[in-house]
Order: C-alpha cells, then sequence, then structure tokens
C-alpha cells in the first residue's frame, strides 16, 4: 500500500528520471563516522540529506554486513518521502591482487520478506571461518565466478539480484584487480553479463575504447555514487575536472524488477543528467458526464500506449482529444460520420472534456470543452476569452484508425498539410485575403455590366429625340418653348445635384456610425509594453479629435443639403407661377401635326439621354479601372500561391535531406488531373471534346491564364463552343479565378511511389515520414500498426521513435505489444468497456498491473505468453 501512494505522486506521468545513489553506507558500517550530536536522529538526519541531494532510489551498501533492522526503518521512513531503498551490500570478493568490491542489489520481497534473512544467510556462508568480515579489507571466501553462482542458485529459488562493480578503476575496483586476459574472460561468461548490470564510479575514460574492446561494444551502465562515510557525505556526488558525477535513472514504479530492467537497457534509461523534455505535450484529459464520467488520464511527455481489446474504448478516447483539442478530420478521414457520432454518444449532452496543456512558452494551460459548444482556455484558473487552442499550442498531428492505408489520391497532400500546416498559416490567411479581395474586385466590376449594350440604346435614344426635334426647329416651336425646356433642364439639374449630396452625405453618415464606438474606446495592454500604450492612445485621442470634426462637418453638410432642397423647392415653385403662361403658349402653338407637350417631353428625354450617356462614359473608365485593378489582384494572388509552395519545399527539402527511405517529389500546380476534372465539372454539356480538355491542359496552368489571354482558346474550339465557354466562364468567374490547381506532392519509399506499395509497406513508411518530422511536438495515431508486420515495427519504427523521445509525445492506441513493450512505453493506459462506462487502468510497462494487462490483453493471455515462450526457447532460435 505504501509503494501503491507513491507511486501515485512520483509516477502521475509514467516513468520519470530520478537521482539514484548506488553507493550508499550507513551508521551500521565500521568506516562511517558515529553521531555525536542526537544520535537516535540518524534515521531523520540521512533521508533528509538524500532529500536535499534529490536522490529518489538508492541502494544501501555497508562493508560485508547487512542490518534488517536497520534498513526496515530505513525504507519506511524513507518511502514516505518518496525516496526508495534497496537492500544490498558491498562484498569484498577473493580475487585479484586486492580483492574487488562487488556492490550487489537484492530483491527486497525475495530476500527479507516473512521474517526470513536470505542475505545474511548469504553473508555467513561467504564469510564461513572467516573473522572481522566487517572490515572493507576482508575478503570473503567466494572468487567473483563462485559469487555468480551462488547468486544464481538464489535467483533460480526465486531470489534474484544483480551486482554493481564498485570503483572499477580504482584500489579494489574490477579494471585495477584484474589483467586484461581475465576482464575478457569475464566478458564472455554469461553469468557475469546476467549479473553486473553496471560498473561504479569509471574515471579513466581513455581507457574506454579499450574497455569496449573487451566487452565487444556492449559495456554495462556507468552508475555513480556517493560511498558515503558520513552523514554530510550522504548523497554528495563525486567531482572529476570540477563537474559533478550523478546518474539518472528513468523508471515508472519502484520495484526491483523495473530498477533491474532500467539497468539493462540503460542506453535508454541511465543518463548522467535528467532527460529535458523540450516538446509541448497534453499532461491530462479529464472527463464529467456521459460514459466517461470521472476518469482522468495523466499522460507522459512521451510514449502513451492505450491498449484493450476492440471496443474496450481506446479509440473513443483518443477521437475525443482530437476534438477537443478542435483538431478537425481531414478530408480523406475513413469513417467520418460514424467517429463523430461516436464522440455525441460517448460524451453525451453536457458531457465536458478537460484538457491540461504544458506549452513550449512553459506555461500550462486548461482547456474546458462542453460537447458542442466552444472551448474555453484558463492559464492560473483565470478565463483567456476569444483565444483558440491554436494560439497556445501547436496542433497535433493525428491519424484516426485506417487513415494511414488509406489510398485516396489527395492523401499525400493531406499529409503534408497536416505536418506542416502551422506554418503555412500565415500565407494561406493572406491567400484567403487576397481571394476575398478578387471576389468583391469581380462584384464591383459586374455593377458595371452590359455598359456597351446600354451606351449602345442610349445613343439610339439621343439620335431619335435629336431627330424629331429638327422638325419642331424648322417649325419656330424651339424658340416659343425654349424657356420652359430650359427650366425643365435646370430642374433636372437641380434634382440629380440633391440626389448625389445626398447619397454623398449617406455614405458619411454611415462611416461615421460604423466607427463611432471605435474610437470612444480605450485602448489595453500588458503591463510590459504600457508605455509604448500610452503614446499610442494619445495618438488615437489625436485621430478621434479628427474624427469628431467629421462628425461636425456632417452636421454642418446636412443644413446646406436642406438649403439646396428649399432651392429645388423654389423652382419647382417658380415653374408652378409660369404654368399658365407655358399653357397660352402651347394652345398658340397647338394644331392636329404640332404637340407642344411632345417636344418638351422629347427635351427632357433627351437631357436625360445625355446624362446617362456620360454616366456611362465614366462607368466605362471605371470598369477599365477596375478590371486592371483585377489583374494586379490576380498577381498578387498567383505569387502568394508560389510563396505557399516555397515554404513547401523548403519543408520537403529538410525532409530529403535527412537522409531517410522516404523522399519527396513535388511541383508546382501539377496537377493537371484536377485542373482538368475543373473544367469537365464547369463546361459540362458544351459538347467540347476530350481532345479539347487535353489540349487546354497543355497550353493553360489555369483558369487565370485563360482569363488573361484567350487567344489559344480560340484556335482549340469552333465558334459556337468558344461562345458557350465564354458564357460559363463568365458565369463562374469568381470560382475559377479563386481556384489553384494542385501542387503534385509524390512521397516514394525505397526509391518506389507509396501508391505502388502494398498497404503495409504503404503503412510503414508513412510512420516512418511521421516520426521524421522533427519539429512535431505531438503525435496522435489510433492504431498505426493495423497493416504493419512485427518486423518493421521493432527494426524501424520503435528504433525511430525511442530516438525522438523528449522532443516529440505520442500518443497511441495500438493492438500490437511491439509497441507498449520494446517501445518502453512510459504511459501504459488499459482499456475496456461494459456497455455503460468505459473502465481505465492507468500504469506503465514498469508496473505489476500494467505488465498483467499486456499479457492479458495483447500476448493472450499468461497461458499462451509461457507457451510461445516455451515454444521459442525449444526452437532456439
Amino acid at each position: 500500500m505504501e509503494q501503491n501512494a507513491v507511486r501515485n505522486e512520483i509516477f502521475t506521468n509514467g516513468a520519470t528520471c530520478l537521482r539514484a545513489d548506488f553507493h550508499l553506507h550507513t551508521i551500521k558500517d565500521n568506516e562511517f563516522n558515529k553521531i555525536i550530536e542526537n544520535p537516535n536522529d540518524f534515521f531523520n538526519q540521512y533521508i533528509q540529506r538524500l532529500k536535499e541531494e534529490e536522490i529518489n532510489i538508492g541502494l544501501i551498501t555497508n562493508h560485508n554486513k547487512f542490518d534488517k533492522e536497520e534498513f526496515a526503518n530505513l525504507y519506511k521512513k524513507a518511502l514516505k518521502e518518496e525516496v526508495w531503498l534497496v537492500p544490498g551490500v558491498e562484498l569484498s570478493v577473493n580475487d585479484g591482487a586486492n580483492g574487488i568490491h562487488c556492490l550487489i542489489a537484492y530483491d527486497k520481497k525475495s530476500w527479507i520478506n516473512d521474517g526470513e534473512d536470505y542475505i545474511n544467510q548469504f553473508l555467513t556462508a561467504a564469510f564461513e571461518g572467516i573473522a572481522n568480515r566487517e572490515n572493507e579489507n576482508t575478503r570473503c571466501n567466494y572468487d567473483l565466478n563462485t559469487v555468480l553462482k551462488k547468486l544464481n542458485d538464489h535467483r533460480n529459488a526465486g531470489r534474484d539480484s544483480f551486482i554493481i562493480l564498485a570503483h572499477v578503476d580504482q584500489n579494489s575496483g574490477f579494471f585495477d584487480a584484474l589483467n586484461g586476459g581475465r576482464i575478457q574472460g569475464f566478458a564472455e561468461n554469461d553469468l557475469f553479463r546476467s549479473f553486473v548490470l553496471g560498473f561504479q564510479k569509471v574515471r579513466t575514460f581513455e581507457k574506454l575504447d579499450t574497455y569496449k574492446h573487451w566487452f565487444g561494444g556492449k559495456l554495462p551502465a556507468f552508475v555513480e555514487g556517493s560511498d558515503c562515510k558520513s552523514i554530510a557525505e550522504v548523497g554528495k556526488a563525486h567531482t572529476q575536472n570540477g563537474e559533478e558525477k550523478k546518474t539518472y535513472i528513468k523508471i515508472g514504479d519502484f520495484n526491483f524488477e523495473a530498477l533491474k530492467f532500467a539497468l539493462t537497457a540503460h542506453e535508454d534509461r541511465v543518463s548522467v543528467i535528467p532527460k529535458n523534455i523540450s516538446n509541448s505535450y497534453i499532461k491530462s484529459i479529464a472527463f464529467e458526464g456521459g460514459k466517461l464520467d470521472g476518469i482522468r488520464l495523466d499522460l507522459s511527455a512521451e510514449l502513451n500506449s492505450f491498449i484493450g481489446i476492440r471496443g474496450s474504448g481506446k479509440s473513443t478516447i483518443l477521437e475525443i482529444l482530437r476534438y477537443a483539442l478542435g483538431i478537425p478530420l481531414s478530408n480523406v478521414a475513413v469513417d467520418s460520420k460514424y467517429k463523430n457520432d461516436l464522440i455525441s454518444y460517448m460524451l453525451g449532452s453536457g458531457g465536458k472534456t478537460i484538457i491540461t496543456l504544458f506549452a513550449k512558452n512553459g506555461r500550462e494551460y486548461r482547456v474546458e470543452k462542453i460537447y458542442d459548444q466552444k472551448a474555453n482556455i484558463f492559464e492560473n484558473d483565470i478565463l483567456q476569452p476569444n483565444i483558440a487552442v491554436s494560439a497556445i499550442f501547436e496542433t497535433p498531428v493525428y491519424f484516426g484508425q485506417k487513415d494511414l492505408s488509406n489510398k485516396d489520391a489527395d492523401f499525400e497532400s493531406d499529409l503534408m498539410q497536416r505536418l506542416i500546416g502551422t506554418k503555412l498559416k500565415d500565407i494561406e490567411n493572406k491567400i484567403a485575403e487576397q481571394q476575398k479581395q478578387i471576389e468583391y474586385q469581380l462584384v464591383e466590376i459586374n455593377k458595371h455590366r452590359n455598359l456597351k449594350e446600354q451606351k449602345e440604346e442610349t445613343q439610339k435614344t439621343i439620335d431619335t429625340c435629336n431627330y424629331r426635334l429638327k422638325i419642331y426647329k424648322e417649325k419656330g416651336v424651339e424658340d416659343k418653348l425654349k424657356q420652359q425646356t430650359q427650366f425643365d433642364s435646370d430642374i433636372t439639374t437641380a434634382n440629380r445635384l440633391n440626389e448625389t449630396i445626398k447619397s454623398y452625405l449617406d455614405e458619411l453618415f454611415s462611416l461615421i456610425e460604423n466607427y463611432e464606438f471605435y474610437f470612444g474606446q480605450e485602448i489595453k495592454s500588458s503591463e510590459f509594453n504600457r508605455d509604448a500604450f500610452i503614446e499610442m492612445q494619445e495618438l488615437k485621442n489625436k485621430l478621434n479629435a479628427e474624427f469628431q470634426k467629421l462628425k461636425e462637418v456632417h452636421s454642418a453638410s446636412f443644413l446646406l443639403l436642406n438649403q439646396l432642397f428649399d432651392k429645388l423647392t423654389g423652382l419647382l415653385s417658380k415653374k408652378e407661377d409660369l404654368k399658365e403662361e407655358f399653357g397660352r403658349i402651347k394652345r398658340e402653338l397647338n394644331n392636329d401635326t404640332i404637340n407642344p407637350d411632345d417636344f418638351l417631353a422629347l427635351n427632357r428625354q433627351l437631357e436625360m439621354a445625355k446624362l446617362r450617356l456620360n454616366e456611362i462614359n465614366k462607368a466605362e473608365k471605371k470598369r477599365t479601372e477596375l478590371k486592371d485593378e483585377l489583374l494586379r489582384k490576380l498577381t498578387i494572388l498567383e505569387n502568394l500561391w508560389l510563396d505557399k509552395y516555397r515554404i513547401i519545399e523548403n519543408e520537403v527539402k529538410k525532409i530529403n535531406d535527412s537522409a531517410n527511405k522516404l523522399t519527396i517529389e513535388i511541383g508546382y500546380k501539377s496537377r493537371r488531373d484536377k485542373f482538368q476534372d475543373k473544367l469537365k465539372q464547369i463546361f459540362r454539356g458544351t459538347n467540347i471534346r476530350e481532345s479539347s480538355y487535353e489540349r487546354i491542359i497543355s497550353e493553360y496552368n489555369d483558369f487565370i491564364e485563360i482569363y488573361k489571354d484567350d487567344l489559344k482558346l480560340r484556335n482549340i474550339l469552333n465558334d459556337t463552343q468558344f461562345s458557350e465557354f465564354m458564357k460559363r466562364f463568365v458565369e463562374n468567374l469568381t470560382d475559377l479565378l479563386t481556384y489553384k490547381v494542385s501542387n503534385k506532392i509524390v512521397i516514394s519509399y525505397n526509391g518506389k511511389p507509396l501508391e505502388n506499395h502494398s498497404l503495409g509497406q504503404r503503412a510503414s513508411a508513412l510512420i516512418l515520414f511521421l516520426l521524421a518530422q522533427k519539429e512535431t511536438d505531438v503525435l496522435i495515431i489510433d492504431q498505426p500498426e493495423d497493416d504493419l508486420d512485427n518486423q518493421t515495427i521493432y527494426d524501424e519504427v520503435i528504433r525511430e521513435l525511442k530516438k525522438l523521445k523528449g522532443n516529440m509525445q505520442f500518443i497511441f492506441a495500438t493492438h500490437n505489444a511491439n509497441i507498449p513493450v520494446l517501445g518502453d512505453s512510459e504511459k501504459v493506459i488499459a482499456c475496456s468497456f461494459d456497455e455503460k462506462q468505459i473502465h481505465i487502468q492507468s500504469g506503465n510497462v514498469d508496473c505489476y498491473d500494467s505488465q498483467r494487462s499486456i499479457v492479458h490483453i495483447m500476448e493472450g493471455g499468461e497461458v499462451a505468453f509461457n507457451r510461445r515462450k516455451t515454444i521459442y526457447g525449444i526452437w532456439n532460435i
């Protein structure tokens, strides 16, 4: 129970690096200085020193002696302080010129449990007939070979142990005591290699190549120990050339097997400094409501393996994690509807997901998302409004079940987008903004459409009016009605003046209304940039003063508009006063062939037509300017597309330069098949032949080129086809001018394009490709091994994965034991589902419970596992 309590705290986020001391003496050792003041306070002082030195793992190794009672007291007190002590002894072995000191670590649960003390039984036998055995230089009866055989006998009886050779290149050390021939003999001894898991206090590094040669390149772990002779020296690191020598062990549980495995796998588990986590990572995920209610999962910053039988819920948790982080399903995702329905079913109405993130800026954030609502982000329990997860945490690369084996034609492009999407965000925003500007430009151009027809119609009206008025002029009617004609013309001009000024003031009022609130707001800033923002606020206040003048201009102008309206009213009133005089003139002129009202109407129609013609001429000029501006905006868009390609090209170069088995070939706007598909979609039913489509895509790179120059198109299509083509082209102009012909992306594995590989080879290549992306912080894959063979997983995937730990977080749902076991998973989460709720058992590969889950779930149970183990042993591979 004590051990589990500690495990729940120190190993919350899985296996972690802890400082270890493999050579600790206590007050029971003859060489240890006695405590004069408060001798009964030894245990507290000893544990306090270990804590001060940040030691969590210690091997107690008194000279040729083990005190069971002392160890029991130390062990219990230490464990409460998250310090785990291992029973051991520093045994003086009767070998070499001056003896060899061996630090033997014993498995507590089998050597000193149930009232037994096999450690002292071992020591009694070793020193039979020898007095004063507690002296550090008193040698036992056994040479090193005998010690190994005796320990092996105990191992066969269920009592495991291992050896750390003490101060190996100093007095009574392994390299100091023996010559090269004997050392090579031990290096080839299976028992030696099985038991000797470490060399303590290696200092002659100039001899390292020699040591490696003797051991065939496979040396045990190099570890450190304080070899303390007083309380002050407990846990104190030795120094060499001013550098403190320390040992850190990566471990996931305080048990003997875990420590033994860590030393065996020392390339990955033993280091001289604590392992630095450089990537951002998902620290935990918790659930409230739904079928996951009350579950909290603490994750490692390194490898996390979700295991369970099919239908156990592991894939569900990954899908909910994706959903809560706002990662959309890609266009090529498999079973999108099923995955979305699954999230709804598991969370239910009101179900909440709470994710804790550790960002690269060193800050911790909490993301809370209620199903079907916007996520809320907190820092130090303070809501950060109006920000997305992507603003604080780089979006993880996510692949759902079967996504890796998807043979969709756009998979490669989608893959690149997932991997480098964050680097494309700025350029994609610029592209989107430019496309909006082009859409707006086309709307403005469309406002000035059909000008040619309008101009021709208006000119015809003018010519007709002039012809008919010529008859009236010949009969002298023009002179007699001149005053009324001019009056009508003046009123028309006055009306237009009033309408134009009113339109101007309406737009000015709208502008003021849109920015009134903005200019009234204070600028807020952080304390860090307060001085700069004070100056900015002062400038904004000056702008606000100018804005207030604009309001005054509007008010004054509105008064002037009223005065203009009064003048127009006066003209209309004056015309009304002259109505009787105009009537008299018309009566004098009225006859069967001449109607004065028709003459006046023709003059009014002529004046309106002239004004309309003037507007059309202005509109033609404006349309020309708008079309020129459209061409400029299209050029900017094309350059932005090219800039985006350059970014992708640069990332591809990094990948190709990484000496990976994967290579990527890209081509700008090279997906001619996509261009042709778009053509056929838009121009279906225009009787254009297949050969004509092929000629179009060979002559043009995209629709912008067609818009700029249709001459080559005229040579490809006949008159009828061309006319229909251009009609459709204009109808779909916005869509076509903002359409980007896709870049061609070909990913090859071992020199052959992925599409030509089997599903297994394809999936293998893509996982290696994903692992090659050194700048990715979090990689989430649901069952990556579904189409892989075990050999590929072990030879390539696991090897790369282990290299990247500390630089990338992996979250996998898997059925393959190779991933959590050979991948040395820092966190193992076993899932099961009973139709009501998903159940979780959380640990790591060092935990007994997790080991049982792996054997039961992934190996078919203990019987099947042991049966295979027996068969493999018979095969003698």
